[in-house]
């Protein structure tokens, strides 16, 4: 006999209203047969009421009533509250004290499939895994331990890295930290690194017995606490990686057709790209092997700043009859791709002008439909283009 559900508190301190109604909230109601036992509790920090997450999370937690505590983001749509409930189930039975959407296990691999703006990563987990840290995108816990263990409100911490402290204060006391499959759709519009290194190095300094951390922001080391620390020859970094994502983009066998390559993280970008789209709208497919949502539908529109994405999911093999009926005039976003589902997509890639991109931290994507005179400026730079013939400054006549 299967444990039954625990009853769930959703909590989230958001500080933009329009956000938090275009992306939480409507997936709540879009989910409203999976609700009826789901407290739904915003607590707001428009006019900065909380000196930090922590104090307005856990200010959330203490007007909760039911047995677990769900925290998320504002810019977050849920595609499963049955999900979370049994994330909450597996809780106790598992030793669970902390578990997450996401979070990197202790070989630095990203566990928890969830949609990153326009790209999906981590990899799928069937039953609540270990890592080493969960991110603050969404992560639950027992309401019982959260009264007794608050968050951090330190103001080290105060945007940043209160849930990586508060998972490794959870395995000292002898309970897991894990992730779950909780698929949702995270669609931040900006990336703040604000005070992020203060945030590592107090949680350096306070768990050095357990160092290194792996985050989704980097791993915490030991040299993290360390202050006035040299940087040896940081400036050329950059060259490195230029050259590595090169011989990715060569390795992907693209050098004919009327295919162009760019080196660009198109998470960071994609605003840009949209800003340039007919209609601002872009349309998005994220190829994945095997499902990323079990239920419901399968499109989904989301605003991103003055324009839209309308975002999809299909195996590579999917992929032409999608090409085909890409609505006339308007470009389509593939991402997610690998080397031979771009050997793949050959004829399609001889036949159609694209752009090829790259970047470590996001794998392949190819952009369809786009004029090359039309895209980011960004992506004629020295550092966009890669090594070889694949520039997009060539093809641009400059």
């Amino acid at each position: 006999m299967s444990t039954p559900h625990p009853s769930i508190s959703v909590i989230c301190v958001y500080n933009d209203l329009a956000v938090r109604q275009q992306c939480l909230d409507r997936s709540i109601q879009a989910l409203c047969d999976e609700a009826s036992d789901v407290e739904y509790l915003p607590i707001d920090n428009m006019n900065g009421a909380y000196a930090s997450a922590g104090a307005a999370l856990n200010h959330g937690a203490s007007l909760a009533r039911n047995d677990v505590v769900v925290f998320v983001h504002q810019d977050v749509f849920l595609h499963s509250l049955e999900a979370l409930k049994e994330a909450a189930r597996q809780m106790q039975p598992g030793g669970f004290g902390l578990l997450g959407a996401v979070g990197v296990r202790s070989d630095g691999r990203l566990l928890g499939r969830i949609r990153d703006r326009v790209i999906l990563a981590g990899d799928a987990v069937v039953r609540p895994t270990d890592v080493d840290s969960v991110d603050e995108v969404l992560f639950l816990a027992p309401r019982s331990q959260l009264l007794r263990h608050p968050l951090t409100e330190s103001g080290d911490m105060a945007w940043h890295g209160y849930a990586i402290e508060y998972s490794l204060r959870i395995r000292r006391q002898g309970l897991r930290t894990g992730v779950a499959d909780i698929p949702l759709t995270h669609n931040s519009l900006s990336v703040n690194l604000e005070r992020l290194d203060v945030a590592q190095h107090t949680i350096a300094e306070r768990y050095a017995d357990v160092l290194p951390v792996h985050t989704t922001c980097g791993l915490i080391t030991s040299k993290a606490a360390k202050t006035g620390s040299r940087v040896w020859f940081s400036s050329h970094r950059w060259r490195y990686r230029w050259l590595r994502d090169s011989f990715a983009v060569q390795d992907a066998g693209t050098t004919a057709g009327r295919t162009v390559g760019v080196l660009a993280d198109i998470r960071r970008d994609v605003d840009s790209v949209i800003g340039r789209s007919p209609g601002r709208r872009l349309y998005i497919i994220n190829c994945c092997r095997g499902r990323f949502l079990e239920r419901g539908p399968n499109q989904l529109e989301l605003p991103r700043r003055d324009g839209s994405v309308v975002l999809a999911t299909c195996g590579i093999s999917d992929v032409s009859a999608v090409l085909a009926s890409r609505p006339a005039g308007y470009w389509l976003l593939l991402t997610n791709l690998s080397p031979p589902d771009i050997k793949a997509l050959d004829s399609r890639l001889r036949a159609t002008p694209s752009v090829l991109g790259f970047h470590v931290s996001t794998g392949f994507w190819l952009l369809f439909g786009a004029p090359f005179t039309d895209l980011p400026p960004q992506w004629r730079s020295r550092r966009a283009t890669p090594l070889g013939k694949h520039a997009l400054v060539a093809k641009l006549g400059a």
